[in-house]
Parts: C-alpha cells; sequence; structure tokens
C-alpha cells in the first residue's frame, strides 16, 4: 500500500495487487481509477484531466467531482418542499443545477485525510458549507469517502449533517470508460439498468410528473441518455442496481446503492479537446452513473422529502465492483 502526493496536486493511493485511484481536493475528486483487464492490464477506467487548474476551467463539466447540495435541477431556483420554501442561485437557463454557479461542492477546495488499513485504502474528504451559500439555509457538515480495495471494489460514502432544515442530495458525477483508451467512446459499451421506469422531463430537461417504460438494456450506440430512472429496489446495496461492460477488455463495473433513483448520462456534451495523449476529452467518451434521492416536486408526490432535519443524518453509500472475463 502507498499514499503519494504528486507534484500536480493530485494524491495516488494504491493498494498491493496494483489497484489504485488519484483523487483531488478540488471537488472531493475522483481523477483516475486503475483496474485490471482480462488479461491483467491495469488501464484508467475515469475521464479525467492533467491539473486542478484544468478542473476549474472547465467546472460546468462535472468531471469526477462529489456533486451538492442538490444534485440534478431545482426548477426555477426555487426550492418548495418539506416544508420550506427558498430562493437558489440559478446556473441553467433560469434553473439550480448540481448545487449552483460558484460555491458548489465540486467548486470548492475541501480537507483530506487518507487512511491504509491493509489491503484498504481511502480517501476522506471533509467540507463545511455556510448557511445561506448558494441560498440554502443550515450550516451543513459533508464529508464525501471513497474506500478502493485490492480486490477492486470501489465504495463511495456520503454523510452530512446540518444546523437546519435544508435540501440534501449527494452524488458522485465520474465519468465511466471501462476501455481504458483515452478519447474513446462509450458507444460499445452494455449497460443495464435495474428500473421501474424513466421519468419523463421537458425541453429544459425538467420532470413533467409522467413515468416512462424502457426496456433494462440501454442503448448507449443508438441513444445519448440525460435521464433519471426510478431503481425496482429502494435500497440496491444486495442487488445490482446496474451493470456497465465492454467486452473489448472483459472489465464490468456492478453498481450497488442505498439510493433509490439514478440518473444516467452518457456525456453528449463534452467537448472534443486534447491536454495530451492520456488525457483526452470526446463526446460520449464517459459514461456517469449518479445515484440519488428525486427533488421535491408538486409533479411527483409519491416520494419523500429530500429535506433533512438537524435531528437526522444524510447517508449515501455506493459500492463499485469491478471484474474482468
Amino acid at each position: 500500500m502507498s499514499i503519494t502526493h504528486e507534484p500536480s496536486g493530485f494524491t495516488r493511493l494504491s493498494t498491493t495487487s496494483g489497484v489504485s485511484m488519484v483523487v483531488s481536493t478540488f471537488g472531493a475528486r475522483l481523477v483516475e481509477l486503475w483496474v485490471p483487464d482480462r488479461d491483467g492490464n491495469l488501464g484508467n477506467v475515469v475521464v479525467g484531466l492533467p491539473t486542478p487548474q484544468d478542473y476549474a476551467q472547465r467546472a460546468g463539466l462535472y468531471l469526477g467531482c462529489t456533486v451538492g447540495r442538490v444534485a440534478g435541477r431545482i426548477a426555477h431556483s426555487h426550492f418548495v418542499g418539506g416544508g420550506l420554501s427558498f430562493d437558489v442561485e440559478p446556473n441553467e437557463r433560469g434553473n439550480h443545477l448540481h448545487g449552483g454557479p460558484e460555491r458548489s461542492f465540486d467548486r470548492v477546495e475541501w480537507e483530506l485525510v487518507t487512511f491504509d488499513t491493509g489491503d484498504v485504502v481511502s480517501a476522506e474528504f471533509h467540507y463545511l458549507s455556510p448557511a445561506g451559500e448558494e441560498g440554502y439555509p443550515g450550516e451543513l457538515t459533508v464529508t464525501s469517502r471513497y474506500e478502493l480495495s485490492a480486490q477492486g471494489v470501489l465504495t463511495s460514502t456520503l454523510t452530512a449533517h446540518t444546523t437546519a432544515p435544508t435540501p440534501v442530495n449527494l452524488t458522485t458525477h465520474a465519468y465511466w470508460n471501462l476501455s481504458g483508451i483515452p478519447g474513446q467512446t462509450i458507444e460499445d459499451h452494455e449497460l443495464v439498468v435495474d428500473h421501474a421506469g424513466q421519468l419523463e422531463t421537458d425541453d429544459v430537461q425538467l420532470p413533467t410528473g409522467q413515468l416512462l417504460s424502457p426496456p433494462q438494456q440501454l442503448s448507449l450506440s443508438e441513444h445519448s441518455w440525460d435521464d433519471t430512472f426510478i431503481l425496482t429496489n429502494t435500497n440496491h446495496l444486495t442487488t445490482a442496481a446496474a451493470r456497465l461492460h465492454h467486452s473489448g477488455t472483459g472489465r464490468t463495473l456492478t453498481l450497488f446503492t442505498s439510493e433509490p433513483a439514478m440518473q444516467v448520462y452518457s456525456g453528449a456534451y463534452l467537448p472534443h479537446e486534447e491536454f495530451d495523449a492520456v488525457h483526452i476529452l470526446t463526446s460520449s467518451g464517459g459514461l456517469c452513473l449518479e445515484p440519488q434521492r428525486i427533488i421535491d416536486n408538486p409533479l411527483l408526490p409519491g416520494f419523500p422529502s429530500i429535506v433533512l432535519q438537524p435531528e437526522e443524518s444524510y447517508v449515501h453509500v455506493t459500492r463499485h465492483e469491478f471484474n474482468a472475463g
């Protein structure tokens, strides 16, 4: 096991098997994840950039970051639910996306603590969001922890506590590409989601209140996805919520989560940009699987409020198991 602070400003955490991850304090971000293919060759399966400055200059892409306070869109930048009614800062066509334009969790520095416990390495990020940040009430204490085992299991644990009622809906936003080839699209990947339906959205991607019924195997070559799926179970920690497979390398990502829904985004809005031979962005160059909750909406009355109370703890666990065969 080793933990190395690199000249780029990133931190590398390596296990005894060679499986490793690179993280950044800017946005509590997963920068790289190295896992083997069917022949045992390690490859990076996360789309990333060379430096923290590159991430800051392209914050709207949300590459590898922790998202909050609220992942997803708050319609008209006005939150209503759980007894609350207040405005938040707009940053997308009058709506509020992924926590806001200036001090969302992907655009701030977090405190990093690392752990090495034998065959597991962990990066634990801490952030204190003051009351009023981006318009949200309550002081929110947040932890984003990435735990990586030598067997290739990456567990993300997101926790939060508040001093006053406030909406909380955290997620992580890694762009997965199991080929390990920079600049290659994910159109040759196979994706299956164990869902009970997809939220229909309008032309600005806000829910209409209707539920669609697409197949559980979602085509990544014929369709561009940026959609919310209601998972079959409210807790998918013992059964797979999604499976992503790349036949060329044999790599499979199986995702388990405590969350009741998942956003699937196939990266259509990624620009084409080449930084060097190993850092290349391209449209559909990565797939985001973002477990989360459904934001309070009068058109969706059947879902519980995301408002967190001071006496409660917010806990979100997502486990990513990597195999190759």
